[in-house]
């Protein structure tokens, strides 16, 4: 009913019937491939309604990453090879339902080579496959909310900078207008009101000419 295809390696119809729901490829990659095409051999038998669910797992085979699907209105699917090192979160929820179904194979799992990956197949209905994405969207979903993250956290520390150097320019600005203003009191401890008005048609003037090296 289904053929797995490695590149280089030939086509490989020796799928394991698990249960009558449940089927199993197994392979070493040696060549550290990166994708894999899974198709049906039997398009008109395969039952309207129902998928063909594709997951993969790295030994000890527990952790199950649901890859996408084929059905007889999608006869072939090329899936990346995840790797290792994904999330072991990814997936939670249908680690307990694959493990109950393809770990019962214990003939597969007494073969332990370099690496192993196991591309075990779920008949389920249209239903269950619209409730579960693929582990590559998942990914770019994560990759998406780091990103967002990033940004957030960049505009906040670029806010706080600008609001600080803000402040710094205002100390500065208020500290050259007292200095300005105390440069012409008198004995009595009093200045003009007019120094405040000279000091303002100076600072516009420094700052029309871009001369307001005192605010640095």
């Amino acid at each position: 009913m289904f053929a797995l295809v490695v590149p280089p390696y030939p086509v490989n119809v020796a799928v394991q019937t698990i249960s009558p729901t449940k089927y199993c490829f197994q392979f070493e990659n040696r060549i550290q491939a990166k994708e894999f095409t899974l198709f049906l051999t039997d398009i008109a038998n395969f039952t309207a309604g129902y998928n063909a669910a594709i997951y993969l797992a790295y030994q000890p085979f527990t952790d199950w990453k649901y890859l996408g699907f084929i059905n007889s209105n999608k006869p072939s699917i090329i899936c990346k090879i995840p790797t290792e090192t994904l999330d072991k979160n990814n997936n939670i929820n249908n680690n307990n339902e694959i493990n109950n179904g393809f770990n019962n194979n214990s003939n597969m799992n007494s073969i332990i080579p370099t690496e192993i990956i196991q591309i075990g197949i779920s008949i389920e209905t249209d239903l269950e496959i619209q409730s579960k994405p693929p582990i590559e969207q998942q990914q770019q979903q994560q990759q998406q909310q780091q990103q967002q993250q990033n940004t957030s956290s960049s505009t906040s520390i670029n806010n706080f900078i600008k609001t600080e150097e803000f402040k710094q320019v205002a100390f500065k600005l208020c500290d050259n207008l007292v200095n300005y203003i105390l440069s012409f009191s008198t004995s009595n401890n009093t200045v003009p009101s007019s120094s405040i008005n000279k000091w303002y048609e100076n600072f516009q003037k420094k700052l029309k000419n871009d001369q307001l090296d005192f605010l640095k």
